[in-house]
């Protein structure tokens, strides 16, 4: 009888050292912005300008001007030949499990449109792809 009462005292012990660990790992991944916090709100992009937006959010992983660095190219390959109304899409969900986070989460729609223009633009189209369904001018 004693040893299942040890044996429940050393499980309970593992379970509080293993949640103070891992609570410890997260608050201190959040003091030095190694991690998004939970309970950290991050401040509202005003901005509506592709451009701006697109150096604030995408240039660290897509390159300043699209070429690619940790994220794929903008410039070529299978992304070069998205529509508009697919690079909003694409934008506003992201690629999570690749790294790229749903921006639909931080940006408003018309920031989103400003970067998924802004990209047209990086690639080279004198100006945005109309989607299938918006009619050509």
């Amino acid at each position: 009888m004693r040893e299942r009462g040890a044996a429940k005292v050393w499980i309970l012990a593992f379970v509080v050292f293993a949640a103070g660990g891992l609570g410890a790992l997260i608050g201190i991944g959040c003091l030095i912005s190694a991690n998004a916090c939970p309970w950290r709100e991050e401040p509202k992009q005003t901005s509506r300008d592709g451009a701006t937006l697109f150096a604030a959010n995408c240039a660290a992983c897509h390159g300043r001007n699209g070429e690619g660095r940790n994220g794929p190219t903008l410039i070529d390959g299978p992304i070069a030949s998205a529509t508009l109304e697919e690079l909003v899409n694409k934008i506003s969900r992201g690629k999570p499990l690749a790294g790229m986070p749903r921006f639909s989460r931080t940006l408003e729609v018309d920031q989103i449109r400003a970067v998924a223009e802004y990209v047209t633009t990086v690639r080279g189209d004198p100006s945005p792809s109309p989607s299938p369904s918006e009619p050509s001018p």
